[in-house]
């Protein structure tokens, strides 16, 4: 006789599966868009007056939380892929496909229910008995398991501010440090009325990740490309707008609306003694014209910062990178930062998956492209005697100070 209690976690798991994979593919089709805002596509939906998409239902389908409807499901792959009937077919099939399993796995909840209630209340077991007051243990279980969750959540979100607090004490720890008496090298780049710097190098070579710290320890704002897109867009502004309405149609954003961004960016008074630019440029024609707008204000890139690795760190770096689907923001590697618990996320015990776009298939596009446009980009700065190239293999704070001392030379 088969286990009903096996079939149950057996259904339970193969929703699960289905589901998380309906939500990755929904993730992907995000980032080909440019990661709009959950608010950009609602209103975007809204403006045309179809079905309603309100930015909580976005997050909650994103976040893999519960199983969207079909008219739902359809109208947010409508404002992701554009009117492509086939697209749309292939999604009403992946959700039909979804749904088959959740409906496979409420009714092997349901009959287990049914066995537990005929166990529980019966001749055997009549009210009053121990097994008939398991309903309210249950119910006690659950109370409990709730505020479990919510002191897990407020130690989650105190961990978080200790850590900025840690990053923070530990910026100022190595601007206050002295080395035989001379000034770190981080401060004395402070000295620099401005410091503009471009950062360059392959996908997965630690650009991202090293902005931030660069940007405190060098006291000048981080701008990035996808941030501003995003604040565009989320703010309404007329450039903003702009380029919503290519993203929607599923075209390519032109240089001239990213770069009338960044020029709105660049006008900020916290750009006044420099900045550091991450996602742009990409190509030589955009390299140009980031020279022609600085020059326009009569300024230019101090230097470009190349974080170098090779094609085998990058594939290694990328496919052994792991997301937490709870937070994206919770990052884990397979070789380099291990999980503690197979799968599951070290911060929150989030559930880790990884991006299509980090599979070896697109990885080697990305590579290529990347060998094709910008990799003239870093050979332009180096004939221009504005490259500084730094190796990209080591932890974080060992490249974080390889890349001050590298500037701190370069800028004598």
């Amino acid at each position: 006789m088969a286990d009903p209690t096996g079939n149950q976690l057996e259904a339970a798991d193969g929703y699960a599966r289905e589901l998380a994979a309906f939500t990755d593919a929904l993730h992907v089709l995000h980032v080909d868009r440019g990661s709009p805002s959950y608010r950009a596509i609602a209103a975007a939906a809204a403006a045309e007056g179809r079905v309603s998409l309100s930015s909580s239902a976005i997050s909650e389908a994103f976040n893999g939380k519960r199983l969207p409807s079909l008219d739902f499901t359809l109208e947010l792959i409508r404002q992701l892929a554009g009117p492509d009937h086939g697209v749309r077919e292939q999604w009403r099939e992946r959700w039909k496909r979804v749904k088959l399993h959740q409906r496979q796995a409420a009714a092997h909840r349901r009959q287990s229910q049914s066995r537990r209630g005929d166990d529980e209340i019966s001749p055997q077991n009549p009210p009053g008995s121990a097994h008939a007051v398991l309903p309210a243990a249950r119910l006690e279980a659950e109370l409990i398991i709730k505020d479990a969750q919510a002191q897990a959540e407020a130690i989650i979100e105190s961990a978080r501010l200790r850590a900025d607090e840690m990053t923070a004490s530990a910026t100022q720890m190595l601007l206050n440090a002295t080395e035989g008496g001379t000034i770190p090298a981080a401060a004395r780049l402070q000295m620099r009325e401005h410091s503009r710097i471009i950062l360059v190098g392959p996908p997965g070579s630690g650009k991202g990740t090293q902005g931030p710290f660069l940007s405190k320890l060098l006291q000048v704002p981080l701008i990035h490309l996808g941030e501003l897109f995003r604040s565009n867009i989320s703010g309404g502004t007329k450039i903003g707008k702009q380029a919503a309405k290519y993203m929607n149609r599923g075209e390519l954003v032109p240089d001239e609306v990213s770069l009338g961004m960044l020029t709105d960016r660049l006008s900020h008074p916290d750009t006044r003694h420099g900045f550091l630019l991450d996602g742009l440029p990409r190509n030589l024609n955009q390299a140009e014209a980031v020279d022609d707008l600085l020059a326009a204000a009569s300024a230019k890139a101090d230097a470009a910062l190349n974080i170098d690795i090779g094609r085998d760190e990058v594939f290694r770096r990328l496919v052994g990178r792991r997301i937490c689907k709870n937070d994206s923001s919770h990052l884990a590697h397979i070789m380099y930062a291990t999980p503690k618990n197979y799968g599951l996320c070290d911060v929150c015990d989030g559930p880790l998956y990884l991006r299509e776009d980090d599979t070896r298939q697109v990885i080697g596009m990305r590579w290529d492209v990347w060998k094709k446009q910008s990799e003239p980009v870093v050979q332009k700065y180096g004939a221009e005697g504005r490259l500084v190239t730094i190796s990209g293999i080591g932890t974080i704070s060992v490249i974080t100070e390889r890349a001050i001392s590298a500037l701190t030379a370069y800028f004598g």
